[in-house]
């Protein structure tokens, strides 16, 4: 249930008893055993059994799993869908998906899971023993058609879900590959000439014993010192990188950079709409298949990257526990538009909360494809403005000595 950030810590599947005294189950992290407890106990959950989850997945399938690609776990939903709806039973079902499975990973996880299943799990339980492949929501959602009816619809919502998600991944990656090639040749080309070109011309500009331009200077400095000290730049470089990695998977430097993040004029605004749609459709998804509030706020912000609004929303589960309504506390915790507390108040009070969630992901994800166009369409030309000027400033600092020598032979 609680997957509270990507930092390196022990994941623990529980089964436990909330305050109604129902059974639930799900994971958290938490440095150890006994703090996974605690935490669980500062939320009014009680468990029963807890259990480090690596301890229960195959080690070659959870060192791989990352590998799973979010488009192939989609197909696999819809292929079970229409499996369960022509009436086979779930091990058939997936036995028959095992065989179909391209992707060997996934074919041996779904192995595992049939297995599972042939035993006498139920199909959530056998999934929630591979959280590295199949995230919190799947399993709720899973486990909310086991317990009302209809799996085979749920499968099919959890691969609409999964398809928007790597439809608007596949939209961001395609907006940067242009202007990632243009960077790319940019830098190319701009460390062709520093350690090609213009090394050869210093010679010529040493023989004439007289003062350069400053622009030379600067130039030639530069290319002498990327010459003779590449070495520490790929120090620096791999330094760089290594420090901005270890800032990553620590708690407060990923808090960080994503607060930074969130702050960018343009991106800052990007992410945020992303990240709202993503967990509007998702807790609409989940709100719909009657999955308890708590618990999909729980998964839903779970399911998202920035760690600034994923604090955000644990503030808003906690709202909510304590009485008050979803709307009110979305509000409260200053990280969302006041649009989307207005769309979920009327859908409380209409008892239209679903319906108002996921029309509010519709509206964002638009919003998302409407700002990804407009910074590609801005982030191109200022790529090939900036890498036209660096261009032009090699070469006039290279013409300028030339021009000087023409003006003292006159």
């Amino acid at each position: 249930m609680l997957h509270l950030s990507a930092v390196a810590m022990p994941r623990y599947m529980y089964r436990a008893k909330d305050q109604t005294l129902q059974v639930v189950e799900g994971t958290i992290e938490a440095e150890d055993e006994t703090a996974a407890i605690a935490r669980l106990g500062s939320l009014g959950v009680y468990p029963l059994t807890i259990t480090e989850a690596s301890a229960l997945q195959s080690p070659r399938v959870s060192a791989m799993a990352h590998r799973v690609p979010i488009g192939t776990l989609a197909y696999l939903n819809r292929q079970l869908a229409d499996l369960l709806s022509g009436g086979l039973s779930v091990f058939n079902a997936l036995s028959l998906v095992a065989q179909q499975t391209e992707h060997r990973v996934l074919r041996q996880v779904v192995v595992e899971v049939s297995q599972a299943v042939r035993d006498g799990q139920s199909l959530s339980e056998a999934l929630s023993r591979h959280p590295d492949v199949f995230p919190p929501l799947y399993i709720s959602m899973i486990r909310a058609g086991e317990t009302g009816g209809g799996l085979d619809a749920v499968l099919v919502r959890l691969a609409d879900v999964a398809e928007s998600e790597s439809e608007l991944k596949s939209r961001v990656a395609t907006a940067l590959v242009y202007p990632m090639f243009v960077l790319c040749v940019g830098l190319a080309m701009t460390v062709f000439l520093l350690t090609y070109v213009i090394p050869r011309l210093a010679v010529v500009f040493a023989e004439s014993d007289q003062l350069l331009p400053l622009p030379t200077r600067i130039l030639l400095a530069i290319s002498s010192g990327l010459n003779h000290w590449w070495w520490a730049w790929l120090v620096v470089l791999g330094l760089a990188g290594l420090g901005v990695r270890r800032l990553r998977i620590s708690t407060r430097g990923r808090a960080l950079l994503d607060r930074v993040l969130l702050r960018f004029p343009l991106w800052g605004m990007l992410v945020r709409k992303a990240e709202t749609a993503r967990l509007t459709r998702n807790l609409g998804v989940m709100v719909g298949q009657g999955v308890p509030l708590l618990q999909a706020l729980d998964v839903a912000s779970s399911t998202l990257s920035n760690a600034m609004l994923r604090r955000a929303m644990e503030r808003v589960h906690d709202a909510v526990r304590d009485g008050s309504s979803l709307a009110n506390a979305l509000t409260a915790s200053g990280q969302f538009p006041i649009f989307v507390s207005n769309m979920v108040s009327v859908g409380e009070e209409a008892g239209t909360l679903e319906t108002s969630l996921l029309k509010v992901a519709s509206a964002y994800e638009r919003e998302t494809d409407r700002m990804l166009r407009v910074l590609t369409t801005i982030l191109e030309p200022l790529l090939i403005v900036l890498v036209g000027l660096v261009v032009m400033f090699i070469v006039i600092s290279m013409l300028l000595p030339i021009f000087q020598l023409g003006l003292v032979a006159q």
